[in-house]
């Protein structure tokens, strides 16, 4: 008998604020090999701030995704590990029910880990340059934790800024831990998706092509490390700067480190106090760009998944921005991966409306003046990233750009209470994308 195909697709973008949490189904005309007529991919499953006046939170969430997978999800997808795409496998009682679902594979970007990800797509791809960077991460959240200990919770302005930036850098050790012990408990314990690496979900979802258009590695494209790759100790000079910052603290006179006029009023005279006297003046500026250095190096190791099916392309990529992005558009080794994105249908919106996370001219511009429409999901809320128009999130001009493409569906439009908004499209045909109840 020949393989079949999914008759049908469909979205389900769930409530979480600022962050990501996606249910992909393929539903099929005939029951597969093992009696079941769908298969489930849940991509990402975190938020940093949850909208006012909602009450459903990760328990909520992780129940109805039990509830329309029947109680079998095949894949977990972590795009990359900032906190608001996998806070929510640190909920115990959510990760309890996901891992009730039992997860047949758990999907991370290379830089989760660079030995896996070289076994699996070989040397000449994650060689040391690539290991040095992810381990520079890692040495990037350490300084980031720091920042978080020295800068005062109720600190206004930049410093409120900064520290609430370093905070959503933090690995959420708690949901890590979960994601490992899923991992370990699937068939091929865990898979690190490098670009143009296989995917390992076309074994897992009959009749679809899943392409990686993202991340490459450092080897493959070293604009993905941008400065970072210029000196591959980057993360650890930083972290070495603010440790002499604290150093030189010790030996300040008293009279500095405990002044009555100081914006750090309250806290205990010593090193501590010292670093955040200083955080108001030019020293804020410069770890706030340390900072978001930091955050953009995490959005770019954002895994890019292109799904095919039938008459259906759909495109999730997290929050990759200009620099991941930058190898499948324009690198010649990558040609066959962008070969479909004229023809995407459906578009996550990377880096909940970010500017630099949709690139104008090679991504959005392709899909102007086509007769089929574009159905954009976003899963954002505003405020809470910019504080001007060319910087909020999201951004105006993208939305007026994507929402002149076709139907364009947000969460902060949801009703208050409503869990999650679906969207689905049969595979055969050339039809819209539909909101199904």
């Amino acid at each position: 008998m020949p393989q079949q195909s999914p008759t049908l697709v469909s979205v389900r973008m769930y409530q979480v604020g600022f962050g990501d949490c996606f249910l992909l189904s393929f539903h099929y005309e005939r029951s597969l090999e093992d009696g079941r007529s769908a298969r489930h991919l849940l991509i990402d499953f975190g938020s940093s701030r949850w909208p006012k006046g909602h009450n459903a939170g990760y328990p909520e969430i992780a129940a109805d995704i039990k509830e329309r997978t029947g109680g079998v999800l095949d894949a977990v997808v972590v795009t990359h590990r900032h906190r608001d795409h996998l806070s929510g496998f640190g909920n115990d009682e959510a990760a309890g029910v996901i891992a009730g679902v039992q997860p047949r594979a758990v999907i991370r970007p290379w830089t989760d880990d660079p030995q896996a990800a070289e076994q699996a797509s070989g040397p000449r791809v994650v060689g040391e340059r690539s290991r040095r960077f992810a381990g520079g991460l890692g040495q990037a959240q350490t300084f980031a934790e720091k920042v978080t200990e020295a800068v005062d919770d109720k600190a206004r302005g930049f410093r409120k800024d900064l520290r609430e930036l370093a905070l959503e850098q933090l690995p959420n050790q708690e949901a890590i831990t979960r994601l490992e012990e899923l991992a370990r408990a699937s068939p091929d314990g865990g898979r690190y998706l490098v670009a143009g690496g296989e995917s390992g979900l076309e074994q897992l979802l009959p009749g679809v092509r899943a392409s990686v258009l993202g991340p490459p590695t450092v080897d493959q494209w070293p604009q993905v490390a941008g400065q970072r790759e210029d000196d591959p100790e980057y993360w650890l000079r930083q972290r070495g700067l603010l440790s002499r910052m604290l150093a030189a603290a010790e030996t300040a006179p008293e009279d500095v480190r405990a002044s009555a006029s100081s914006p750090a009023a309250g806290i205990e005279p010593g090193p501590v106090r010292w670093l955040v006297e200083r955080l108001h003046a030019q020293q804020t500026h410069s770890l706030l760009r340390i900072v978001r250095a930091l955050d953009d190096a995490l959005n770019n190791t954002s895994v890019v998944l292109l799904f095919q099916t039938g008459t259906r392309t759909l495109l999730f990529p997290g929050d990759a921005q200009i620099e991941n992005w930058s190898y499948a558009l324009s690198s010649p080794k990558a040609a066959a991966l962008r070969a479909a994105l004229p023809q995407v249908d459906l578009y996550k919106v990377g880096h909940h409306g970010s500017r630099n996370a949709t690139p104008r001219n090679s991504l959005l511009k392709p899909w102007e003046g086509r007769e089929r429409p574009l159905v954009s999901l976003l899963s954002t809320m505003p405020g809470v990233h910019g504080e001007s128009e060319a910087t909020a999130v999201p951004r105006k001009t993208l939305v007026e750009a994507l929402s002149a493409l076709g139907p364009l569906h947000r969460t902060d439009d949801l009703e208050p209470g409503q869990l999650a908004l679906e969207v689905s499209a049969s595979t055969d045909d050339e039809n819209p994308f539909t909101v199904t109840p």
